[in-house]
């Protein structure tokens, strides 16, 4: 399953969102904002994660028989959970200290407390490997009056040994294993904070503050250069040779360049379209008219073409045509 979100016998699933529903149709969707201790329990992220005290052992031949031996350095992790009981999550090291998902919830809420964030989406991913939280921020972005630039705070913690705690800043909303990827790599985090795991997390609440309060300069910045598209006006003229360098046939033939002159038709109707009224004639509209394509007009084949829209989206596809209009812009 491309979520990987857990699920449960009971038919429930380790997910909540805030307001809004996932793709993937799992978990609680709550009508407001939750404390910390709400949102935890919601997600069934209410377990605790411990390390073994003792090394883990492997089963070896010898001369005498059947031997078991000590895995120097090495330890498992594990938790005991209240719908699955106890169960093994992963291998660490001498260093290792488990994150509880309590301490990263408090750890979010700490971060972010003086923006007046709230928790938007929390799960359970691998089978209690990986869980990740997010808040949206409050210092939505406004363009022209208009339209919202939304940042959200995504912390996750791999219980398995396979990753560092860490805080990304991201235009991504969080909802499960893909969107985690995409938050957490090059083209989603726009400020990264990591740590080992250690005790005492929350101590280091203002480094992390520090580190990314880059990002909501960031933030700033995109406004800015969203308010400088939206001061320069474009024509009809200058939107047609937009798209022309936008949509490019993909091979010298008769039918790519056909598709390709049929993308920019779709174009066109879309920058004449009510859609754009509030900002029509500017280099901002330009850039919302792909955005509209990409993410709502663009034809999809096959079956089931909501699911296959959002897997595009999650995949990060749609996001290389927006990022190339607003470069072309």
């Amino acid at each position: 399953m491309a979520h990987a979100i857990e699920q449960f016998e009971d038919g429930t699933s380790a997910f909540f969102s805030n307001r809004v529903p996932a793709w993937h149709k799992l978990g609680e969707v709550t009508e407001g904002a939750l404390t910390a201790e709400d949102a935890l329990k919601i997600a069934q992220l209410d377990w605790r994660v411990y390390k073994a005290t003792e090394p883990v052992t492997t089963t070896v031949l010898t001369d005498d028989g059947v031997a078991t031996l000590p895995v120097e350095g090495k330890f498992a992790t594990y938790r005991n959970h209240p719908k699955l009981g106890v169960q093994t999550l992963g291998i660490v090291g001498n260093q290792y200290e488990p994150v509880q998902n309590a301490e990263a919830f408090a750890f979010l809420s700490l971060l972010v407390d003086e923006h007046g964030a709230a928790f938007e989406t929390a799960g359970s991913i691998n089978d209690g490997k990986q869980v990740f939280i997010s808040m949206k921020m409050p210092k939505d972005v406004l363009v022209g009056g208009e339209d919202m630039i939304e940042s959200y705070v995504v912390c996750t913690t791999a219980h398995d040994g396979t990753g560092a705690f860490q805080v990304v800043v991201t235009p991504i909303r969080v909802v499960c294993q893909n969107t985690l990827n995409m938050a957490l790599g090059r083209g989603g985090a726009r400020q990264r904070y990591a740590m080992k795991h250690t005790r005492n997390v929350s101590s280091r609440v203002h480094q992390a503050r520090e580190t990314l309060g880059l990002t909501f300069r960031y933030m700033e910045a995109f406004e800015k250069k969203a308010e400088e598209l939206i001061a320069q006006e474009m024509s009809d003229k200058q939107f047609a040779a937009f798209a022309k360098k936008l949509v490019v046939p993909g091979r010298e033939t008769e039918r790519s360049a056909s598709n390709a002159e049929n993308r920019q038709r779709e174009l066109m109707a879309l920058w004449r379209a009510d859609t754009q009224a509030n900002i029509q004639g500017t280099r901002w509209a330009a850039y919302n008219t792909v955005a509209e394509w990409v993410d709502w007009a663009r034809p999809v084949k096959g079956k089931d073409k909501d699911a296959r829209r959002a897997m595009r989206t999650l995949s990060g596809k749609s996001d290389q045509m927006k990022q190339r209009a607003l470069a072309l812009l």
